[in-house]
C-alpha cells in the first residue's frame, strides 16, 4: 500500500481517504479532493467536476495549509505542474468579478492564500490556475490563465 503523504503531519484533521472519498481522491478538513490528470478547458474541467455529484465543483483553497495539502496530493499522483481550480472571473462593466465556482466567499479585490491579489482589469485571463506545484517553495502559487488552455483539474465535495 503506497503511503499518505498527508498522515506526516500530525494534530490535523485530516487523512488520506474516507469512505465518502471516491477511491484515489484525499480527505481534507471535511472535504474530498480528487485529482484528474486529464487536460480539460475550464469550462469543461467544471462541467467533469459538477457530474461527480451533488455540490461538487473545481476546488476552492482558502489558506495556504490548504494549498500545501492538495499541492502535496497532486505531487503524489502526478507531474503537473499547473490544475484549474475553481476561481474565476466574470467581466462586469469595466473591470472583472472574481468568484469560486462552489460560490465559497471572496471578498472584492482581497488577496488570496499567497498574498496576492488577482487582476481587475479586462482581460481574457479570467480562469486562475493552482500554479508551481512541482516546486512547493515557489512564493507565487497561481496564476491567472485563458480559460481555454488545458491543463489537469482538482474537484472538491462534502465528504
Amino acid at each position: 500500500m503506497q503511503s499518505n503523504p498527508l498522515a506526516n503531519d500530525a494534530g490535523h484533521d485530516y487523512v488520506a481517504a474516507r469512505a465518502s472519498c471516491h477511491p484515489g481522491a484525499v480527505y481534507i478538513r471535511g472535504y474530498c479532493y480528487e485529482f484528474f490528470s486529464n487536460s480539460l478547458s475550464w469550462d469543461a474541467a467544471e462541467d467533469a467536476c459538477q457530474k461527480l455529484g451533488p455540490g461538487s465543483h473545481l476546488a476552492s483553497i482558502s489558506s495556504s495549509w490548504e494549498e500545501r495539502r492538495i499541492s502535496t496530493y497532486i505531487r503524489s499522483h502526478s507531474n503537473a505542474n499547473c490544475v484549474w481550480i475553481g476561481f474565476y472571473a466574470v467581466p462586469h462593466y469595466n473591470t472583472m468579478e472574481w468568484k469560486w465556482s462552489d460560490q465559497s466567499r471572496y471578498i472584492f479585490g482581497a488577496p488570496l492564500w499567497d498574498k496576492r491579489k488577482p487582476s481587475t482589469s479586462i482581460s481574457s485571463l479570467e480562469c486562475v490556475a493552482l500554479c508551481n506545484v512541482r516546486y512547493p517553495s515557489y512564493s507565487a502559487r497561481w496564476y491567472q490563465q485563458n480559460c481555454e488552455t488545458p491543463y489537469p483539474y482538482v474537484c472538491k465535495y462534502m465528504a
